[in-house]
């Protein structure tokens, strides 16, 4: 059973609060309905305990080791669970911060196709008991929630793929659950040794292989693929294209382009056994010499049939993508009143920077909103939702030129951030944050072979712009205005009220019906993730946020950072509202200075058991 609401221990009659999936619960919402924390004290919330994150052991299999942490921290049953761009898992006290378990992750390489690994973890969920990951060897892993002992591992999830030419660079996406089914995603590299991208289901009672689902055709390409992979009643917003993705640019040993499954998290329907993903962009990025048509399904929220597998629809946001605006970050499910009626909706903005709604049932689109704050140049297919046209077979932006040009929404997209589902509305993050683009080459095989060999970001136009949706319209009902930086990480909405933290340190908490700034947090650090909200065991409501590396991909190298906890205090102890909270600072810089130390005793316990 997944708790994704608040629940009673038996025997008592304090209410428990938990953020068991990345966003929250199965349907992906970003959305807490606790009530203990609201406009009324959020001014009272103070820093109740930082967990130093510790510094980045070195780890065989992985070719960079990425230090701190960019998954969102999970609440389950009074403790919190930290997945590290290490591989390791912290189990944390909800209500000390004290460390209770530790797991650390070995990678196995031996025989399977994998590629340049970079340490770079995006997540793990809560299901039945168990924590469970995706590891970047191609494998998942479930640990006992109370413990961290190994309950179940399956492995070669990678391994003999049918028509696979290249390979894959598994980024640790969380699976999601239908009751004995897990779902699960693969990772292909961005250049042009992209493997085959899929989803794959798996009995998690014995492990047993139910299905997989293919983003892309096979090695040599498939004349038919648009029309034998989404035959009747599957349906999709994009006719199909004689010759889609041609020969894949195969040469009998390998592929030079290829797709994958989004990184972020799926939503699972519990009751009719749907799940809906989104999917990445095509491979390489920004050239599409050896991939003619729209490179289906690239770039698309897909709907599957848990039970067996079957494409039920498909809806592609940019065809022939010459951007990389894929569709990461999450899917939400949720309802929306059309005509008087109440339909099951599906809530999805991918980097393109269009927010769209589709009937969860059908695929059709209920509506979309192009956001008037984000500007274009040189994304033309990438405006598909609004004029119904695409351009099949432009090579790259430009052509037949090779002069530099700005791309916008530059490689970041106009969205790069989680969007949320709470109180008849859709929150978005979009930013301008434009890219210098160069073309080049992309007639070799290898990880770094993008169809580009320069991108530099245009750090000095850069700004955000918050958007409050109708969720049965998409009209706006309030914009909230960052200037000077871009914006990463997720939105939170919780207690009457938006969370956003913000590049340039600050934690602001909005007014969900009106957008109004009701107070912010200055944490003073740059901050690449948003917040998680659970309680401990006696109902006290946390507010977790992590301080990671200062780098906008948060990839290897940087600082360990810190995961700091608020909590709301007295109000003569508050150490939040809008002056600047020295004291979480000051414990910030310490924590950094701790990190070595901190590891150095775990290691003397690497799976210590409190």
């Amino acid at each position: 059973m997944v708790y994704s609401a608040p629940y009673q221990v038996l025997g008592q009659s304090t209410q428990i609060y938990n953020w068991s999936y990345m966003n929250a619960n199965p349907q992906g919402t970003n959305f807490s309905p606790q009530n203990q924390l609201g406009e009324s004290n959020v001014g009272q919330l103070g820093v109740k305990w930082v967990f130093p994150i510790p510094s980045a052991p070195s780890v065989p299999g992985l070719n960079i080791t990425g230090e701190g942490a960019i998954a969102p921290p999970i609440v389950v049953n009074g403790i919190v669970y930290l997945l590290t761009n290490y591989a390791t898992i912290y189990a944390i006290d909800a209500t000390t911060g004290d460390l209770i378990w530790n797991y650390q992750a070995t990678l196995n390489r031996s025989k399977l196709p994998l590629g340049y690994l970079v340490g770079h973890m995006h997540g793990i969920n809560y299901y039945d008991g168990d924590v469970w990951i995706s590891l970047p060897d191609c494998s998942v892993v479930a640990l006992d929630a109370t413990n961290g002992v190994v309950r179940e591992t399956i492995s070669d999830i990678c391994a003999g793929i049918p028509g696979n030419s290249g390979v894959y660079v598994t980024h640790g996406t969380a699976p999601v659950f239908y009751r004995d089914v897990m779902i699960v995603g693969s990772s292909v590299s961005e250049g042009t040794d992209a493997g085959r991208g899929f989803v794959a289901a798996y009995n998690i009672s014995n492990g047993e292989l139910l299905w997989r689902w293919f983003v892309s055709p096979p090695a040599g390409g498939d004349q038919t693929w648009d029309e034998t992979t989404c035959q009747y009643p599957c349906h999709g917003n994009v006719q199909p294209y004689p010759g889609d993705w041609g020969t894949m640019g195969y040469n009998g040993n390998h592929t030079l382009v290829g797709a994958d499954i989004s990184w972020g998290q799926f939503a699972v329907d519990l009751h009719t056994g749907v799940v809906y993903l989104g999917t990445g962009q095509p491979s390489p990025d920004w050239n599409a010499t050896f991939r003619p048509g729209p490179n289906l399904y690239s770039d698309s929220i897909v709907a599957l049939n848990i039970t067996n597998g079957r494409m039920l629809w498909f809806f592609q946001t940019t065809p022939h993508d010459l951007y990389d605006f894929d569709c990461g970050w999450n899917v939400v499910l949720g309802n929306a009143t059309v005509d008087g009626h109440q339909v099951e909706a599906v809530y999805k903005a991918c980097k393109n920077g269009f927010v769209i709604a589709l009937n969860a049932a059908t695929g059709s689109l209920l509506w979309y909103y192009n956001p008037t704050s984000v500007v274009r140049l040189n994304t033309q297919n990438a405006n598909y939702i609004q004029t119904g046209s695409y351009n099949a077979t432009l090579p790259w932006v430009g052509y037949p030129s090779t002069s530099s040009y700005i791309q916008c929404p530059g490689d970041t997209g106009a969205v790069e951030s989680d969007i949320a589902l709470a109180y008849g509305k859709v929150f978005v993050a979009t930013h301008n944050f434009c890219t210098y683009v160069e073309v080049s080459p992309v007639n070799k095989f290898g990880s770094d072979v993008w169809g580009e060999s320069e991108l530099l970001p245009l750090t000095q136009n850069a700004n955000t712009t918050i958007y409050a949706l109708d969720q049965s319209t998409g009209k706006v009902a309030w914009t909230f205005s960052i200037q000077g930086v871009p914006y990463r990480g997720w939105l939170t909405a919780t207690g009457g009220m938006v969370f956003a933290s913000s590049l340039d340190g600050n934690i602001y908490m909005l007014d969900e019906s009106t957008g109004r700034l009701v107070d912010v947090i200055h944490v003073g650090a740059s901050l690449y993730e948003g917040i998680t909200v659970g309680s401990d065991l006696e109902g006290n409501i946390l507010v977790l946020q992590l301080v990671s590396s200062s780098n906008y991909y948060a990839g290897g190298g940087g600082v360990p950072g810190v995961l700091i906890a608020y909590g709301l205090t007295a109000p003569s102890q508050s150490t939040g509202g809008t002056l600047y909270t020295l004291l979480i600072t000051t414990v910030i810089v310490l924590s950094f200075s701790l990190a070595a130390l901190a590891y150095r005793m775990l290691r003397t316990s690497p799976n210590s058991v409190k």
